[in-house]
């Protein structure tokens, strides 16, 4: 006859099952129920996908590339639209810019992905539309300019 087997976390009861990884006693009230078999709720806890497992020093790193792109991309963009100051030009380059912006966030994180680095590219893109604005048109927003933005903040969000 065999040893009576109690549940790791409930001691009072006794059960015939052990989880599939740790293989540590569990009661039907303990189980998780895994595509790969019964498993103790600390090797069942669900994980994010690596992808969007955005630890702190990737979102440092997607702050970094997302700013550093933004204030210098900003200045190029300022730059060009003093020098040729068209309104459709600037929206086209404030767009491009949101896809700097984008792409070298997900670049600097390895190309993960996730909501909190949405909201550093869009923090990035609103950093340096504001600064294209402030120095090209002394903070007034035209029309071309702000569907140049949301262009920017939607190209931006859809590469991170």
């Amino acid at each position: 006859m065999s040893q009576a087997v109690y549940c790791k976390r409930h001691s009072e009861v006794e059960t015939s099952v052990s989880c599939g990884r740790c293989g540590d006693p569990i009661c039907p009230r303990c189980m998780v129920h895994a595509p790969v078999g019964v498993r103790c709720p600390d090797c069942g806890k669900s994980r994010p996908a690596p992808t969007f497992d955005v630890s702190t020093p990737f979102l440092l790193r997607g702050i970094g590339a997302g700013l550093g792109v933004a204030i210098g991309g900003g200045m190029l963009v300022s730059f060009i639209s003093l020098l040729l100051p068209t309104p459709f030009l600037t929206a086209l380059l404030i767009a491009a810019l949101g896809y700097g912006v984008g792409e070298m966030i997900s670049v600097a994180t390895n190309r993960k992905r996730g909501a909190r680095l949405r909201v550093v590219a869009v923090v990035s893109v609103l950093l340096g539309f504001m600064l294209i604005t402030g120095v090209t048109q002394g903070m007034t927003f035209n029309l071309f300019a702000l569907l140049g933005a949301g262009a920017a903040c939607y190209i931006a969000v859809s590469r991170v």
